[in-house]
């Protein structure tokens, strides 16, 4: 009956044409084109009335055009002559789009003075779709309830959904859940940056001690050495690289929950191969474990359960938005005098919707981006998306510029203070924010990024101009979003899939019913991904490596490969992998699930697999310690060591490295780089590269503070470059040269040095090495500072708490009590570091 009613609907052209101009007249409103037609009583109400049949109906077009018309309609109304604050909440109830109801006050309020038939259908819906968690009633949407059905009868789930469809609210009730029973147990939560592990760790804390836990676990994100006792009760939020050392360093952890976020990236090169092996290391010590697969609209959800040999993994998918996305292309009609005409664009029809005067010349990329921007996103909060770090300075210091009137807040204040503390004085991001613009891209200090997306999400800055490291799991919506010839990387045009991620986040859940993306000069894009895929099909990167990189990959196999900068870490992580396997007699079935059975190919893997074995004395266990280097690379270095601890103790003694705050540490690290550079990375150290990285290196696990080091850059530039560049390259040098490369090679030396003492007989040397590259990526090497970190603060706040204590070698308890028995205003921090340890403080506040 109702599918028949709203076919009905939906076959009429007055409809659809009565949906055309409710929206072209909201669209006019939205951009203060105020020509725009008012919509006659009469046509309003046989629309929601027309909205509320089809928001019945199970097909999504149906759904969605009732959502938007509804929502327009109520918008442009209002409820002083019509009831249209109850017509939409009908609408929205029969949408099961329960949290929206919360987006207008009179919306949120209109159940009782709804007719009582309309009452009792809403609850019963609400009541079919409600959950009860530590004594609170949840009303979940239609696909947060199915999500939240299965997780709660503890399935498998490969799930997709867009950024607001509220999956992350769902996960963290549900693991609320599962601690409200005493019994042990640990989680595994995997994210892809390190940038999320501050996120995500921080939410699931907050979360926990809003929702009323009776029991909170420890929230572990630094991965404990093998001497530290773990907690029973803990969930552990790491990348795939620090879960790695985790089990390495602990094999009696088991997860009963494994939780793989942005999961998708089971794709991206050597970290989608690590990302593959970690998880069948937590599957093969607890069987099983409950595992959820949660990524942004992919089609190929089977992918993982065939991927790790599992059967009964369910598939969840929703592409069902909770708020609706107007996608508007800006046709440049002037560049000399600044005009433009807006064009909204659906299901391949365009309708011109205003032509509006910028009034600034507007002939680059940059120029457009720019004045569009300002001139349709004043006073609403907008994404603007730039190719670049660079880019994204160059745009927001025009923007700022033209916001040049505006008087910081206290708020933004103290965010350009953070700014000038964490990074540097001279750093732009911090007059920017003072005029409500901030960036955002990847090396930015983790602490700073928080400061920038709090202050976003809370309206205190209006404009955030960032890159691609946006689309890496951060749940930032805004109103707007404006776009010119987007790439991701270098020249490479952002895809479509990537394209409509980064859509999703146009409007934001219970803040408004719609958000706006603007296409600038869209006839010009190197591609048009309106017209591209909105999933994508993951393709795992063991699978694509061997398939697309077979002849290469021998070639690493058999130790043909060329050393320099151009080896590939995905291939030898995939040689890793395969030799691992090979030794453990578990090789068919990791060829099998990467497709590659009995076949020619299979069998020159296995032979040059054989031919490896001939060459490698190492064991695979060890081995896999240094994933992403050649186990060829580790031979050669194991048999330099190898080679000098023949000479005696005293010989051997000198290979391991000192303390960071030893007198020679300097010296230490200069000799341990130019081995791993010359015998791994296979590079001529005549230049002294290595003797410079170690400097940084040294300095950044003193826990120097970044400004010291970026001075110290600017001081040392002899062709008088610009500082902004100077201030870039020295981020980018801490993130991949300290944070990424030397953690890499300073933990294989670790490990093979370890190796070669213990066979050896030096096993008291071996207990003596210190831990390198957790100093590395932490930017720490005093145990009180560590434990300030492993706490949740960042690195400036540890910095400065650390200063302040007299012992260096408190524990996280220890810590946490020292936090807690000190008068917070008289530790001199700024604003935001006072903050940040109040907020840690109230998170551990029992």
């Amino acid at each position: 009956m109702i599918a028949e009613l709203s076919n009905r609907v939906w076959e009429s052209l007055e409809f659809h044409e009565a949906v055309r101009l409710v929206e072209v007249a909201w669209l006019k409103r939205e951009l203060g084109v105020t020509e725009g037609d008012g919509i006659p009583l009469e046509k309003a109400e046989k629309l929601v009335r027309a909205a509320a049949i089809l928001a019945c109906s199970d097909q999504q077009s149906h759904r969605e055009t009732a959502f938007r018309a509804a929502t327009c309609v109520y918008d442009l109304v209002g409820c002083a002559e019509l009831p249209m604050d109850q017509a939409l909440r009908v609408v929205l109830s029969r949408l099961g789009n329960f949290p929206s109801l919360a987006t207008k006050s009179d919306v949120d309020t209109a159940l009782p003075h709804l007719p009582f038939s309309l009452v009792t259908e809403e609850l019963e819906k609400a009541a079919a779709r409600s959950v009860t968690i530590n004594e609170e009633r949840l009303v979940f949407t239609n696909f947060q309830y199915n999500l939240w059905s299965k997780l709660s009868a503890k399935e498998r789930i490969a799930l997709s959904a867009p950024t607001s469809a509220g999956k992350s609210f769902v996960l963290q009730n549900y693991l609320v859940s599962v601690f409200s029973e005493s019994e042990p147990l640990t989680i595994v939560y995997i994210v892809p940056t390190r940038a999320l592990i501050a996120q995500v760790a921080l939410d699931l804390g907050v979360f926990f001690r809003d929702a009323g836990a009776k029991s909170t676990p420890d929230i572990v994100t630094i991965p404990p050495d093998s001497e530290t006792t773990l907690p029973e009760r803990a969930i552990y939020v790491m990348t795939q690289e620090r879960v790695q050392l985790t089990l390495a360093s602990h094999p009696e952890v088991a997860a009963g929950i494994v939780v793989v976020d942005e999961a998708q990236s089971i794709s991206d090169g050597a970290r989608g191969v690590l990302l593959q092996w970690v998880l069948d290391d937590l599957l093969s010590r607890s069987s099983k474990a409950q595992v959820l697969f949660a990524s942004p609209n992919v089609r190929n959800l089977n992918v993982f359960a065939h991927l790790f040999g599992l059967e009964d993994v369910k598939q969840v998918s929703s592409s069902e938005p909770t708020v609706a996305q107007n996608f508007l292309t800006v046709k440049i009609t002037s560049k000399t005098k600044g005009r433009v005409s807006i064009i909204r664009t659906s299901q391949g029809t365009e309708v011109e919707v205003a032509q509006i005067e910028v009034g600034h010349p507007l002939a680059s990329r940059v120029e457009m981006l720019v004045h569009v921007a300002a001139k349709l996103g004043q006073r609403r909060a907008n994404i603007v998306y730039a190719n670049g770090a660079a880019d994204t300075e160059k745009i927001a210091m025009q923007l700022a510029d033209l916001f040049s009137e505006r008087e910081p807040t206290a708020e933004l204040t103290a965010l350009s203070d953070l700014a000038h503390e964490v990074v540097h004085p001279n750093y732009v991001l911090g007059e920017c924010v003072k005029r409500g613009v901030a960036f955002h891209y990847s090396n930015i200090p983790t602490q700073l990024r928080r400061a920038v997306e709090n202050a976003v999400a809370k309206g205190q800055v209006d404009y955030l101009v960032c890159t691609s490291t946006l689309l890496q799991g951060v749940n930032l919506p805004v109103r707007n979003i404006f776009m010119c010839q987007p790439e991701r990387g270098k020249s490479h045009p952002l895809d479509s899939t990537d394209f409509w991620n980064l859509s999703g986040r146009a409007g934001r859940l219970r803040r408004e019913f719609q958000g706006n993306i603007f296409l600038i000069d869209y006839p010009r894009w190197k591609t048009q991904p309106l017209q591209g895929p909105k999933d994508a099909v993951i393709t795992p990167a063991i699978q694509s490596t061997l398939r697309d990189s077979q002849a290469q990959l021998i070639r690493v196999m058999r130790n043909q490969a060329q050393p320099g900068r151009g080896d590939d870490p995905a291939l030898e992580t995939a040689f890793g992998r395969l030799f691992s396997d090979f030794k453990r007699g578990h090789l068919n079935g990791t060829l099998a699930r990467a497709g590659f059975g009995e076949s020619a190919a299979a069998t020159e893997f296995v032979n040059a697999l054989v031919a490896a074995d001939g060459q490698i004395s190492l064991a695979p266990e060890v081995i896999r310690l240094s994933p992403n280097i050649s186990a060829h690379k580790q031979e050669r270095l194991f048999g330099a060591l190898q080679a000098e601890i023949a000479k005696g103790r005293a010989q051997a003694a000198q290979l391991v490295p000192d303390h960071p705050r030893d007198t020679d540490a300097f010296d230490s690290y200069v000799r341990i780089l130019k081995q791993c550079y010359e015998l791994i990375l296979g590079l001529d150290t005549a230049r002294g590269l290595h003797r410079f990285h170690a400097l940084i290196a040294l300095k950044w696990m003193r826990g120097l503070p970044l400004p010291q080091i970026i001075d110290e850059q600017i001081r040392r530039d002899t062709r008088d470059k610009d500082r902004r560049t100077i201030i870039r390259e020295t981020l980018e040098l801490v993130e991949n040269q300290i944070r990424f490369q030397a953690v890499r090679l300073f933990g294989c030396y670790n490990t093979l040095l370890g190796h070669a003492l213990t066979v050896n007989h030096f096993k008291d040397l071996a207990g003596s090495i210190p831990s390198l590259p957790l100093y590395l990526e932490v930017g720490a090497s005093d145990k009180t500072m560590i434990s300030f970190l492993a706490l949740g603060l960042s690195r400036v706040a540890a910095m400065r708490l650390n200063d302040l204590s007299a012992r260096k070698d408190l524990d996280t308890t220890a810590a946490l009590q020292w936090l807690r028995s000190r008068q917070l205003e008289q530790l001199g921090l700024s604003p935001l570091l006072l903050e940040e340890v109040r907020s840690l403080l109230a998170v551990n506040s029992r």
